[in-house]
């Protein structure tokens, strides 16, 4: 099993529509979507591969992202945490690479939004470097 970091995109984790959406949802939905999200941190960091880990494919129904808006040197990968909430998440594609992070966080499925913050804060997203 691997042992790696996840960090959190400061552009773009938690933006201002999404800060929104979650203070919309009662505390229990708060507390249910925080320890889904924790779980994913947590198995993330225990996985042996980010995208074809077992746990995080049956988990988190991982699956690509990278077609959607391309990164250089990087994957992009989505997990669902519920029915609605997505995470979207890079990694590095170099061999060495493990540290992950989380690009951008949604309640609402909204894959319009998504690719919007992403593409807007492109840079800072291909400029991270993991480790």
């Amino acid at each position: 099993m691997s042992s790696r970091r996840v960090f959190r995109c400061q552009s773009t984790w938690g933006d201002r529509l999404f800060k929104k959406s979650f203070a919309r949802l009662s505390p229990d939905r708060q507390e249910l979507f925080l320890k889904n999200l924790l779980a994913l941190q947590s198995a993330l960091e225990s996985a042996s591969h980010p995208a074809t880990d077992p746990h995080l494919r049956q988990a988190f129904r991982a699956k690509s992202y990278s077609g959607v808006v391309q990164l250089k040197g990087a994957a992009l990968l989505e997990y669902s945490l519920d029915n609605l909430s997505r995470v979207i998440a890079k990694y590095p594609a170099r061999e060495g690479g493990d540290d992950i992070l989380l690009v951008v966080v949604t309640l609402d499925h909204d894959h319009e939004r998504l690719k919007r913050l992403i593409k807007a804060n492109r840079s800072e997203i291909n400029e991270w470097e993991d480790g």
